[in-house]
């Protein structure tokens, strides 16, 4: 008898093409087996749910965030403070985290917060943080350009790497804070970034999020992804049976040169869309040059050679393409190289799109190529670029749109967060910065479920709940669709009460 799961009497969202909201779902075998057949459709055997009314939706889907890379941040990670917005609550993050944390062990919130989002628009003070923790270092910082803040112990651990503090805590913007990071990041140890990784799911899970798609860590500094060892320690878990959720790995190209070295081992050595529903290999991205080769204007002519490549060896591409510059130049060579190899079938993206105009929609559209529009945007000030992703005009036009964080060094992870900027057009600060462009609450849910398996050849079996699709969903802890229920500025509170992934109950906060 194979083993079923069966929620009843709930509001659940299926995000199918219909729209249709069902009250029960059966799932066997990690599928989704039938919709709106109440109590008749399971075994004896199978475990029952009353959802008492509560509102389910697909589990959330990001496509695109550097997710494993956060594995590599030093300490241990406070991810909660991405929704404190008050200097008490912030505290409260900390001394929840000093209780389970081995007493003298780093504690750490870097990347995804800013001292903005609080509403006294600091740091906790070094007393503050010395009471909050007075048995562990901490660290505070925006990601590891800075600046950052700690309390005396991590005032004492950071100067005995050789970095500066001043006397009130706060490490500068600048070199010392890249310094800091990279100081105490050499302490990490591979059995540190196993036990962050595992940490690190469990809170994506008790959000809601369900499945990543990874997109390495491009950049060598504050958490370098290293592309010949840094994925072993997903794939250690995954052999453990560790893995409670899904990830779909894209693996970055840094290439300088005509002769694509990089780009020739990924193609010949790697199998192309191999793993399983756990843990899958699906493309390359977001980078086929590095980053200060592909803000040039033009492009490197061997970027052209890099693209016909991917294109002729069928492999999925997820291009960064933040400015309208980067977008026009980029999409200058996909449309020369689609004269020859038709690109419509290979299921790429444009990734980012901040201040993207209609003319670029219109020839992504002509080409067949999707949008993952990101919401980094929400914490301003970390991300410079020229606009935000004009979610309304990318969304009433005729293509492919998904969406993403871009976190967790630059962005959130909270995918929360993320809806409340698509939803209001507000940063972290609660400042409008996207008029006009914001979408409704069904809109938003919608991108992060239903059409993002396209992005990985998985349409037909990841995104909405339909029968014979992933058994991946949430129970919210409020209903995300009243607005009554849940004004705006709440909307980055909601979390998860319950996440099922492949039919397994994989976060439980107890409330069912």
């Amino acid at each position: 008898m194979s083993y079923e799961l069966v929620l009843l009497n709930g509001k659940i969202h299926t995000m199918d093409e219909a729209d249709r909201v069902a009250s029960s779902v059966t799932i066997r075998a990690g599928l989704i087996a039938s919709i709106d057949e109440g109590n008749t459709a399971f075994d004896p055997g199978a475990k029952v749910i009353d959802l008492q009314g509560r509102t389910v939706i697909p589990g959330l889907i990001d496509n695109h965030i550097h997710f494993l890379r956060t594995g590599l941040i030093p300490g241990h990670d406070m991810r909660e403070m991405e929704t404190a917005f008050t200097i008490e609550e912030a505290l409260s993050v900390i001394q929840a985290r000093a209780k389970t944390a081995p007493k003298g062990e780093l504690l750490s919130a870097l990347g995804g917060i800013h001292p903005d989002q609080f509403d006294e628009k600091r740091y906790p003070t070094m007393a503050e943080l010395n009471d909050a923790a007075p048995d562990h270092p901490v660290y505070l910082s925006i990601s590891n350009w800075g600046p950052g803040a700690s309390n005396a112990l991590g005032k004492e651990l950071i100067e005995s790497l050789g970095v500066p503090v001043g006397e009130d805590g706060i490490v500068p913007q600048g070199k010392e804070t890249v310094d800091a990071w990279n100081a105490l990041a050499a302490r990490h140890t591979y059995k540190d970034t196993l036990r962050q990784t595992s940490n690190q799911m469990a809170f994506a899970l008790s959000k809601g999020l369900t499945n990543v798609f990874d997109m390495g860590g491009t950049i060598p500094a504050g958490g370098w992804l290293d592309p010949a060892t840094g994925y072993n320690p997903i794939l250690e878990l995954m052999r453990d049976d560790q893995v409670p959720m899904r990830v779909r790995v894209f693996l970055p190209v840094l290439d300088t040169d005509a002769e694509l070295p990089d780009l020739t081992a990924r193609l010949d050595y790697t199998f192309k869309e191999f793993g399983n529903d756990i843990v899958r290999v699906v493309g390359v991205g977001e980078w086929l040059i590095p980053n200060k080769l592909q803000r040039q204007q033009p492009l490197p002519d061997f970027y052209t050679d890099s693209v016909r490549a991917v294109a002729e060896r069928g492999w999925i591409y997820k291009q960064h393409m933040v400015a309208l510059e980067e977008q026009k130049a980029h999409l200058d060579v996909w449309e020369k190289v689609n004269k020859d190899i038709p690109l419509a079938d290979l299921h790429w993206s444009m990734d980012h799109c901040y201040g993207i105009d209609q003319e670029t929609i219109d020839r992504a559209i002509d080409l067949g190529v999707g949008i993952s529009s990101h919401s980094a945007r929400y914490l301003e000030g970390m991300v410079q670029s020229p606009g935000a992703p004009p979610f309304r005009m990318i969304l009433d036009s005729d293509l492919m749109v998904g969406g993403g964080s871009d976190g967790a060094r630059i962005s959130t992870m909270n995918p929360w967060c993320m809806l409340y900027f698509a939803v209001t057009g507000k940063n972290h600060a609660g400042e409008q910065i996207n008029p006009g462009q914001s979408i409704s609450r069904k809109e938003i849910v919608r991108i992060w479920t239903q059409p993002q398996g396209w992005f990985c050849k998985e349409e037909k079996k990841m995104g909405a709940i339909e029968v014979g699709k992933f058994g991946d969903f949430v129970v919210l802890s409020d209903d995300f669709f009243d607005q009554q229920a849940v004004p705006d500025e709440n909307i980055r509170k909601l979390t998860s009460v319950l996440t099922v992934v492949d039919g397994k109950i994989v976060h439980d906060a107890g409330v069912l």
